[in-house]
């Protein structure tokens, strides 16, 4: 590993954009087309081209059965999982709000990795940054939504539960050994494409849809599953998993900047407030004295 260079931050930034700009993208497409036909030619993009990377570079899949179940719990809890909640709650909430609910999952994984990792216990420090992102969903959500759970706040913790999902999926990749990242990448979104097409026998084939949701599907296959991809693991492979977490603080961030954008989405002041505490959380849990990475 080596320091992070201007190259790299440049790198990280355009990740950031990319996943940040995987709501606005999401808004779009679910507008026109179900959320199965959403998720599954997103992932069928993402899985050729990713497929294809790999191919090109000249690598080869694993062959141990251990290695296959993870990668089948990585498709499942880390892409088909959360990309059918986030479908499911941008039907009912802006994709700034989705964005925004998405930081949890840096201090869900805090939780779990306390409960099934011996080396990322809890201590005073991340408790505190846990429950003041807490605290920032709450204020979030608002505590209005504790008298009865209205479509909005249905889409919340639809999206929030998506966030929860990749977080256990950080879980169970941190288990995986050996196997080159860009083979991880395309045989996971791989994977996530074999299960996601069986779900389109159940429903009638989704009418041509206009031009808008065909680019917000190829961004979401070629760039969040693709591009994306390509790039987290390179700054994994190049500057480490600590310079690249910092996606954790951009992505929030990015997508609340899309949306204002693309679809002229206006946060709320609560909704600001919330991101504040959220990323202040997130800062605090994650921060470690003299740590420069």
């Amino acid at each position: 590993m080596r320091r992070p260079l201007l190259g790299d931050v440049g790198l990280l930034c355009l990740l950031a954009a990319t996943w940040g700009g995987s709501f606005p993208a999401t808004k779009i497409a679910v507008t026109h087309l179900s959320n199965t036909a959403v998720v599954t030619s997103r992932v069928v993009i993402g899985a050729l081209f990713m497929g294809l990377l790999a191919w090109w570079a000249g690598h080869r899949l694993p062959a141990d059965r251990d290695t296959w179940i993870k990668y089948a719990g990585i498709a499942l809890t880390g892409n088909l999982l959360p990309f059918l909640l986030i479908a499911f709650g941008q039907r009912r909430i802006d994709a700034g709000l989705a964005a925004i609910l998405m930081a949890v999952m840096p201090l869900t994984t805090l939780v779990l990795a306390h409960a099934f990792t011996a080396d990322e216990r809890l201590n005073a420090r991340r408790v505190t940054g846990v429950l003041l992102g807490m605290a920032g969903i709450v204020t979030l959500v608002g505590v209005d939504a504790l008298g009865g759970l209205g479509s909005d706040v249905v889409g919340q913790i639809a999206v929030a539960g998506a966030a929860v999902c990749y977080a256990v999926q950080t879980i169970i990749a941190r288990h995986l050994r050996g196997s080159v990242p860009l083979v991880n990448a395309a045989c996971v979104v791989g994977l996530t494409a074999l299960m996601a097409m069986p779900l389109m026998l159940l429903e009638d084939l989704p009418p041509a849809p206009p031009t808008a949701a065909v680019m917000a599907i190829l961004f979401l296959g070629l760039g969040s599953n693709g591009i994306a991809y390509a790039v987290f693991f390179r700054l994994v492979g190049t500057v480490g998993a600590t310079f690249t977490a910092n996606n954790n603080y951009l992505v929030p961030v990015a997508g609340v900047l899309w949306s204002a954008l693309v679809l002229s989405e206006r946060p709320s002041v609560r909704a600001l407030v919330a991101l504040a505490l959220i990323l202040a959380g997130i800062a605090i849990a994650h921060w470690r004295p003299g740590n420069k990475a």
